[in-house]
């Protein structure tokens, strides 16, 4: 059940290319293309890459859709720091933003338990 060194590896090379990729793209003319590379699902695609070669076939399909299910936690996190950004410091904003992502996560696996949208 532990990460093997492989993966472990892939992981690191996989989320330190796109943080290298960001900060190239933010120093060029269209700083902007930074906020696409950070969005760049690396450790989506890594994870499900592994999750695929312990789990298979419905139970992937069903972490694939909790996933989706997921996505108003991180559009939660992104709207939350573009507003904080001119009122606060980055550590700041990030940490609200972060705070606002685990109460919308909190919700979703509540909602989850009560609705059962993925079972």
């Amino acid at each position: 059940m532990g990460l093997k060194f492989t993966e472990a590896v892939i992981r690191f090379v996989a989320g330190g290319s796109i943080v290298l990729l960001v900060s190239i793209l933010g120093k060029t003319k269209n700083s902007y293309l930074s906020g696409l590379a950070l969005m760049f699902p690396a450790v989506t695609l890594v994870g499900f890459y592994f999750l695929s070669s312990q789990v298979q076939g419905k139970t992937l399909q069903n972490a694939v859709l909790f996933s989706i299910f997921s996505i108003p936690a991180v559009l939660s996190f992104l709207i939350t720091l573009y507003f904080t950004l001119y009122k606060y410091p980055i550590w700041k904003s990030l940490s609200l933003a972060i705070l606002v992502w685990l109460i919308f996560g909190i919700i979703i696996v509540f909602l989850n338990y009560y609705i059962k949208f993925v079972k």
